[in-house]
């Protein structure tokens, strides 16, 4: 949690950051004296009702229906008894109050919420001003201007992209002309977001310093920044497609209920993915056959969600803190469908005697030497086109899922990413095809691009 102390006297005037790791995400509450407005919670509303404390929550913002994430906002406006604002023609099919561009919604004591329409991510993208009686302080921007970047505009469809990236590009500059250089930018994507559409590094920023840095400021173009950013997009994730709809319905509060702990016995019988969370090396060296490797971390979830059939039910398998972490992980994206765990460690399936697979790894050193028929690239087509080992075939993890790889069954094929995490992923998706996969965990800044540039001098 993060906090930014507005000077603005009496009363106090405080803006909360409630950061989202694992989506990249940030959301926040303008609390003012006793009272306050939430933009952009979380589906896990405890945590923004516990940084409000005592204060009365008068409403909760939208700035546009999300695609990287399932809103909490209808929640935690029911459970407060708050009003429910979404942007002016948002098509939302839940209760709700619509603001537009322009309308102000006051706080307390001189103090108000400002839309400003901000199209560019989404059409109807609204930016809300926090204003005081000196002017705006704050600007909750959601997903048009980032710190030292915009959102991406690709989201809503390729017939869209050329339109909403000029959008952007205006709604950007409309926010540095008309905003002072004081005023804190505090965006909901952030680092990690597939949702921007580049690097996104600090939590917060100023229109001063984005002035400086943010690209649809530094170029004058608007073409060329249209060009520029449209290349720069990486993948998003599949489950993207599901968040819309969901966030126009609305959907459920939370419910993480115990896992059913699953023998195998009864795991034969599931019809479920086995997912398992533990490290690479530890599903590398042992694990039940046909399971997938997608360790616990920040962004398991998303990878779940994108290599995965939407909603597929799906055994975890790791220690309770991992089984744990990734369910709200899922939850949070509206992935529901965990049907229960195995967080003993394989320790049942290995006293019953049933077989365990393995997977060789290594590093890029040993790519070299080994000069494999089939090498792989599993990352995204523009890390692939930056420059990549020779020979590489480029197909991302999401692409594996769903894809064989080229050779025949009983072939090996080497995989390899930035880290191994996708390979890793990719490597149980190749075993299904038949072939042998080997992972190459090894970092390609320090390792694998000096490999590659040694490999094409040679």
């Amino acid at each position: 949690m993060h906090r930014i102390f507005i000077d603005g006297g009496d009363p106090a005037v405080t803006v909360v950051q409630i950061g989202t790791p694992d989506l990249g995400d940030h959301s926040y509450a303008a609390i003012v004296g006793s009272r306050a407005v939430v933009i952009d919670p979380q589906r896990d509303i405890e945590r923004m009702s516990a940084a409000l404390g005592g204060v009365r929550l008068l409403a909760v913002f939208e700035t546009h229906i999300h695609n990287d994430y399932v809103t909490g906002g209808h929640l935690l406006a029911r459970h407060h008894g708050a009003e429910y604002v979404l942007p002016e023609g948002s098509g939302a099919l839940l209760p709700h109050t619509e603001i537009a561009n322009g309308q102000e919604w006051p706080i307390s004591d001189g103090w108000a919420i400002r839309a400003v329409h901000t199209p560019g991510h989404t059409f109807q993208h609204m930016s809300y001003e926090l204003v005081g009686p000196d002017g705006a302080a704050a600007v909750f921007s959601g997903g048009s201007m980032l710190v030292g970047a915009v959102g991406r505009s690709d989201l809503l469809g390729p017939e869209h992209t050329d339109t909403l990236a000029r959008e952007q590009f205006r709604s950007v500059r409309h926010l540095a002309d008309t905003l002072p250089g004081s005023a804190f930018v505090v965006p909901t994507h952030g680092a990690g977001s597939f949702c921007s559409a580049s690097t996104v590094a600090d939590l917060t920023s100023t229109i001063g310093l984005e002035r400086g840095r943010n690209p649809a400021l530094t170029e004058d173009d608007i073409d060329t920044f249209v060009r520029t950013q449209v290349a720069a997009y990486r993948l998003h994730p599949a489950y993207y497609t599901h968040m819309g709809p969901a966030n126009l319905t609305g959907v459920e509060p939370i419910d993480l209920a115990p896992l059913l702990e699953i023998d195998p016995d009864e795991l034969a019988g599931i019809d479920a993915e086995v997912v398992d969370l533990r490290s690479s090396a530890e599903w590398g060296a042992s694990h039940i056959p046909g399971s997938l490797c997608i360790p616990a971390r920040d962004d398991t979830a998303q990878y779940i969600g994108w290599v995965l059939p939407w909603n597929r039910d799906i055994v975890l398998v790791g220690s309770a803190e991992q089984v744990g972490q990734v369910r709200l992980q899922l939850a949070r994206i509206g992935y529901d469908a965990v049907v229960g765990a195995v967080t003993d460690g394989l320790a049942a399936w290995r006293s019953g005697g049933r077989p365990l697979a393995a997977v060789r790894a290594t590093d890029f050193a040993a790519v070299a030497d080994a000069s494999p028929g089939v090498l792989v690239d599993a990352r995204d087509p523009v890390e692939y086109a930056d420059g990549h080992l020779p020979g590489a075939i480029g197909m991302h993890v999401s692409r594996l899922a769903k894809e064989d790889p080229p050779g025949d069954p009983g072939d090996e094929v080497w995989l390899y990413c930035a880290s191994g995490y996708r390979a890793s992923v990719a490597a149980g998706f190749v075993a299904r095809s038949g072939r042998i996969p080997v992972i190459v965990i090894d970092d390609w800044d320090d390792r694998g691009r000096p490999l590659a540039d040694r490999m094409h001098v040679g």
